[in-house]
């Protein structure tokens, strides 16, 4: 049997046009190979409930009737970090548009 992780990886790599690295095969250490990003997957029972039920849902709602995308973006206490989590499909559609 495939394991979720495995499958997971692999409609990652389909949905971005990448290649899914196999642990087995280590030519990069992301698990996926991508012309513009650096995809490590991340695949767990559950993602955490003020992530996507709250901030998620905030920003989703947060532009019904509207053109734009729904974007989170977190940051940490002492670090100049910022990490914007936006649907897999809305980015592919924003590298699309770049790469025209």
């Amino acid at each position: 049997m495939d394991k979720p992780w495995k499958r997971f990886e692999r409609r990652v790599a389909t949905i971005c046009g990448g290649e899914r690295i196999p642990v087995s095969d280590r030519r990069t250490p992301l698990d996926v190979k991508h012309d513009l990003l650096g995809i490590e997957c991340k695949f767990r029972t559950k993602l955490p409930k003020w992530l996507f039920n709250d901030a998620w849902n905030q920003a989703v709602a947060g532009c019904d009737g509207t053109d734009l995308i729904p974007t989170v973006v977190a940051g940490e206490k002492g670090n100049s970090n910022a990490f914007a989590i936006i649907n897999l499909d809305d980015l592919m559609k924003i590298l699309e548009e770049r790469t025209k």
